[in-house]
């Protein structure tokens, strides 16, 4: 599956969706950027795994040229890739990526938005302390836009599978950037905002900063709260006093023995210092091989388990070959779109009554259907802390354990279905005028025999309020993590 690690996510936001949206572009046109768009949406309808999975041609239609209208109607052709069609797939793993030559000079040409903030929900935080505004104050509007109108205009960079709407919770700690997008030539910015406890709003001015000022004030951000669990791939940490464990999971890309390694070193702990209760915190992990996702939940499962996922796909032929890259950025040779042609062709079989192909026994060679817990598992209570940031296997995993009732998700919705997610491989094609890069997963991935999909992620089993949510972090405190410690003390499940 598609590695999303944690801050790379962002990071990736930021060098591509930031520095799209100036003006002048190096090297293109406004034409050339919306014959780009009209070709990727072309190819996007011959080459993905289930282009109208979530819609149909009238209605795909409709809306894609609303986009274009609302493209030839930008004046500035700053927020050039809010009209991006990507997002119309409601795919979470299509990407996007504008040149960087070909951009990085106009970044610095906008006024930012000088907070750091982050979201809750449909809601918008300020995520600074020491500001105008005072930390967790919610946002009512900026420049007289509705706080949820500001994040609907930020749908090409939060867009997730089917119709889940969690999407902003991977763009939170940029969320300024996206804001200053919006506005790129607003001098100051008028900001409504409701603090903690307050009856009414108040309404400030703030000047806006340039992109030097507006990148460190970015990272003043204090969300999250834990980043000292995300300085690995896998960390863990242990409260006697409280009898419980959290382990962070921020990729399932690991190799077997290392994620094996790590796993059992912290639950081997677990049992050693008798600890009743185990958190896992996947709500950045996005995602990797769904094997290692079996993996981590053979540590906690108290029998053996189903671990099967089924591929299929409307089509496995390359298209377009003569804009596609190879896995170093270079154009694919003729003898690399063979072995992939021949690679596809061994490993789906066409079904004409369904009208797709599926994957065969050789996609599954090396999986273990019929898991049985480990010999180091655990049998406490097990806490899954999830967000729109959890994606792929990492919603798979979640999707074990509640499946299986083996544990308390805690958070909001996956950004990825529960039921299935496009996967395994990927072809990448350079946009011909724009030089952008399309990346387009090859097939769908369904989990547990699953036959539907409603396009919903994992939902939670427990979830926050927003006055809770204020209420911790105006505590210093991680929301879901103080939030889960608080239902092991006072013994709820």
């Amino acid at each position: 599956m598609k590695q999303l690690i944690a801050s790379g996510i962002l990071m990736s936001l930021m060098a591509t969706s930031a520095v799209a949206q100036q003006q002048p572009f190096t090297g293109f046109t406004r034409q050339d950027l919306k014959d780009d768009f009209i070709y990727a949406v072309d190819l996007l309808k011959r080459q993905h795994p289930n282009p109208y999975k979530f819609t149909d041609t009238v209605a795909f239609n409709r809306k894609m040229d609303s986009l274009m209208a609302r493209l030839d109607k930008d004046p500035s052709l700053l927020s050039a890739l809010r009209y991006s069609p990507v997002q119309l797939f409601n795919d979470v793993h299509l990407k996007l990526d504008y040149d960087e030559e070909r951009v990085i000079d106009v970044f610095y040409g906008i006024h930012h938005f000088p907070l750091a903030t982050t979201t809750f929900r449909d809601k918008i935080i300020v995520n600074a302390k020491g500001a105008a505004i005072p930390f967790g104050a919610e946002i009512i509007s900026i420049n007289k836009m509705p706080a949820s109108k500001i994040l609907s205009e930020i749908g090409y960079a939060t867009y997730s599978d089917g119709f889940i709407r969690t999407g902003a919770d991977r763009a939170a700690t940029n969320l300024s950037l996206f804001i200053s997008l919006i506005f790129p030539d607003a001098a100051g910015y008028e900001v409504v905002y409701r603090d903690f406890g307050a009856k009414s709003p108040v309404t400030v001015q703030l000047k806006s900063v340039d992109a030097k000022t507006g990148y460190h004030n970015r990272n003043l951000g204090e969300l999250p709260f834990n980043t000292f669990l995300k300085r690995a791939y896998v960390t863990k940490e242990y409260l006697d006093k409280e009898s419980t464990a959290i382990l962070t999971v921020l990729t399932f890309m690991l190799q077997e023995n290392e994620m094996y390694k790590e796993l059992s070193s912290f639950f081997e702990e677990v049992r050693k210092r008798n600890i009743g209760n185990v958190i896992i915190d996947i709500r950045s992990n996005g995602g990797g091989n769904p094997n290692m996702s079996a993996l981590l939940y053979s540590f906690v499962a108290l029998k053996p388990f189903d671990n099967v996922f089924n591929y299929r796909t409307k089509n496995i032929r390359l298209h377009d070959t003569e804009n596609l890259l190879n896995g170093y950025g270079a154009k694919m040779g003729e003898e690399e779109i063979k072995q992939n042609d021949n690679f596809l062709k061994q490993r789906f079989d066409y079904d004409s009554a369904a009208g797709f192909y599926f994957g065969n026994a050789r996609l599954t060679e090396g999986s273990i259907t019929n898991y049985p817990p480990d010999k180091n598992n655990f049998k406490g209570n097990v806490y899954v802390l999830i967000s729109g940031g959890t994606v792929s296997a990492a919603t798979y995993f979640a999707a074990l354990v509640k499946n299986n009732k083996r544990g308390t998700l805690v958070g909001t919705e996956t950004g990825s279905g529960e039921a299935s997610t496009t996967a395994a491989w990927f072809s990448t094609y350079t946009l011909p005028k724009t030089k952008s890069r399309l990346t387009v997963p090859m097939s769908e991935i369904y989990f547990m025999k699953a036959q539907q999909d409603n396009g919903r992620g994992c939902t939670p089993d427990k979830e926050l309020s927003f006055e809770a949510f204020q209420q911790y972090i105006r505590a210093n405190q991680d929301p879901e993590i103080q939030y889960t410690l608080d239902m092991i003390r006072s013994g709820k499940k």
